[in-house]
C-alpha cells in the first residue's frame, strides 16, 4: 500500500514538473493583456516615473550605506515607499542624498536591475517566445516542448537587459531638476493594501513625499473630468 502511495506521488510530481513550463508560459501570455497597458500608462505619467527614479536612487544609497541589507520599494503619484527600514531618519537622509546626486549628474542611480520591471520583462519575453515556439513548432514540425523550454531559458537570460531598457525609456525619468523631497513618515497598513500583511509590512516601511515644481509635469483635472497639462 505504501509503495502504491509513493508511486502515485512520484507520478503526480513528474506530471506537475512536466506541466510547469507550459503553465508558466500560459500565465505569461495572460500578462500580455495587462503589462503593456500598465507600461503605457506609466510612460504617460512623468510624475510617477520621476518618483520611481528617486525611489531606485534612494534604495541604492541605502544599500551603499548598509551593505547586505535588503530593501524593497514602490512608487505612486505622491512619492514612494521603502520597505525594510529601521527609521524614517535614515530614509530621509538617503532620499535627499539621492536627489542631490541625481541632479548633479548621476542619472544611472535611476536604473536598478532588481526592479519589479524585471518581472514584467521576463513575462513579456516568455509570452512572445511561447507564441513563437508554438507557431514555429507547428509550421516546421519541431519538438514543441523543447522549444517552449528554450523560450523560457531565453526569457530568463534576456529579462535583465530588457528590464534596464524599459526602465531607461519607459518606467523612470531621471530628470529631477524640479523635484523636492518633502518629508518622510511611517507607512500605514492601508498603504500596504491593509490586512495582517499590511500591518507587518508597514512596521518596517516609510513613505517619502515628493513634490515637483515643473509645470510641464503637473496634470490638472478640469471640472468636466477632462485632463490637460498646466
Amino acid at each position: 500500500m505504501a509503495f502504491l502511495f509513493l508511486a502515485f506521488v512520484a507520478v503526480v510530481f513528474v506530471v506537475l514538473l512536466f506541466l510547469l513550463p507550459i503553465l508558466y508560459s500560459l500565465q505569461a501570455v495572460g500578462s500580455l493583456f495587462v503589462y503593456p497597458r500598465q507600461l503605457k500608462n506609466m510612460f504617460g505619467n512623468r510624475i510617477l516615473r520621476r518618483n520611481h527614479a528617486l525611489e531606485h536612487a534612494t534604495i541604492v544609497v541605502m544599500m551603499e550605506r548598509s551593505p547586505g541589507r535588503r530593501f524593497n520599494g514602490f512608487s505612486d503619484d505622491d512619492g514612494f515607499f521603502v520597505q525594510g527600514v529601521r527609521s524614517t531618519d535614515e530614509v530621509d537622509s538617503a532620499a535627499r542624498e539621492a536627489l542631490r546626486r541625481m541632479t548633479a549628474g548621476e542619472k544611472g542611480l535611476a536604473i536598478h536591475r532588481n526592479c519589479g520591471t524585471t518581472i514584467v520583462a521576463a513575462n513579456l519575453l516568455a509570452a512572445v517566445f511561447f507564441l513563437g515556439a508554438i507557431g514555429l513548432g507547428l509550421l516546421m514540425e519541431w519538438p514543441l516542448y523543447l522549444m517552449i523550454l528554450g523560450g523560457i531559458a531565453l526569457s530568463l537570460l534576456l529579462r535583465v537587459p530588457l528590464s534596464l531598457l524599459l526602465q531607461r525609456f519607459v518606467t523612470t525619468d531621471a530628470d529631477l531638476t524640479n523635484a523636492e523631497v518633502g518629508w518622510v513618515e511611517p507607512a500605514r497598513p492601508q498603504d500596504m493594501h491593509g490586512g495582517f500583511m499590511g500591518v507587518l509590512l508597514a512596521a518596517s516601511s516609510a513613505r517619502v513625499r515628493v513634490f515637483h515644481t515643473d509645470p510641464n509635469a503637473v496634470e490638472i483635472m478640469r471640472g468636466d473630468g477632462a485632463e490637460f497639462v498646466k
